[in-house]
């Protein structure tokens, strides 16, 4: 009997666990803000700042060969020339806070602020 309550209190307690990730998961991507522009940094320091409303193509030669693509109000690093290219794996990026980072190049894009009409959190 005993063997029987602790299987119960077991799936209970795992049923809980997961209703409250699945809670903290829907929240957080319920109050999410679309970004109004991406940062794109070197060794921390911003090389250039493009808006998510137009869409270009952008290649940085400096470190390393990376070309950022922006359209549809999402950001991408579409092609780099450095030897995992795990930075044009990470896909598309458009929410205030998101990120793609090269680590052999240095380089960081970052999506902030939010998109018009909506909030900005970012200090100015």
């Amino acid at each position: 009997m005993k063997h029987a309550q602790t299987r119960k209190n077991d799936l209970l307690l795992i049923l809980a666990l997961l209703l409250l990730a699945a809670g903290v998961w829907l929240v957080l991507r319920l109050t999410r803000q679309t970004g109004g522009s991406v940062r794109v940094s070197v060794d921390g320091a911003a090389v250039a700042v493009f808006p998510l409303s137009a869409d270009r193509v952008w290649t940085w030669e400096e470190t390393g060969v990376n070309v950022l693509r922006i359209e549809n109000g999402k950001a991408a690093i579409v092609s780099a020339d450095c030897p995992d290219r795990l930075c044009v794996g990470q896909g598309e990026i458009c929410y205030a806070g998101e990120s793609i980072v090269c680590l052999p190049h240095r380089l960081t894009v970052t999506v902030e602020g939010a998109a018009e009409g909506g909030f900005d959190a970012v200090a100015r």
